[in-house]
């Protein structure tokens, strides 16, 4: 089944990529990010991480993240993050065109489903962070404004949106899932002011949805 881009982006030499919900906005939200540049930056893992900057729907209130979002779940990665159907294309002179992660989800607690729909015990979702194997055979984690994936087995509070093709994407990048059991340490900001603002919405999130 084909599958809707994830990102809209376009670099000038390393990767360009292109998606729906990171480049519309809405009444309810504001666009942040820009239409170019790549940023190279380390993070705490293993492997290779690119981070690059991305065009996406931003929502500032847990009120405006419930609204548009069509699924919020508190749910729990069941695979490990190297485990996971990684997806990416190319275009023809070899520079990254899209990529994804599609992670399977026990799901806890369904707070807001479409009707009609039956989420059920476990979901499969997208998200906007992938891993390729380049041309040296090296492989490199590529992740949309900075996005780190959630963790196998940790809890979190979810915000999906319907990607127009059936199946359901993050939306606002980190500030649409939330790590609730403090097991994942790269869901809390490392710059101070982001870092408040994510824990001032999480702690609306978990007041309005009665999430612990």
């Amino acid at each position: 089944m084909k599958r809707a881009k994830v990102i809209g982006i376009c670099t000038a030499s390393v990767i360009a990529a292109s998606a729906i919900f990171y480049s519309i906005s809405t009444d309810n939200s504001v666009l942040k990010g820009t239409a170019s540049n790549t940023v190279i930056a380390p993070a705490p893992d293993s492997i290779r991480t690119v981070d690059i900057h991305a065009r996406y729907v931003e929502y500032d209130t847990a009120d405006k993240l419930h609204q548009d979002a069509d699924i919020v779940l508190v749910a729990s990665p069941i695979d490990d993050f190297a485990n996971r159907e990684h997806h990416s294309t190319e275009f023809e002179d070899g520079t990254l065109q899209d990529f994804y992660t599609l992670t399977n989800l026990n799901v806890e607690r369904i707070i807001k489903q479409p009707e009609g729909i039956n989420i059920g015990s476990q979901m499969q979702v997208i998200e906007p962070v992938s891993i390729i194997t380049e041309a040296d055979k090296q492989q490199t984690k590529v992740a949309a404004d900075g996005y780190r994936e959630m963790k196998q087995g940790k809890r979190y509070i979810v915000f999906l949106k319907n990607n127009g093709m059936g199946d359901y994407s993050v939306i606002n990048m980190n500030n649409g899932k939330f790590n609730l059991d403090g097991g994942d340490a790269q869901d809390v900001p490392t710059d101070a002011n982001e870092k408040a603002f994510k824990e001032r919405l999480k702690k609306d999130i978990q007041s309005n949805f009665s999430v612990k």
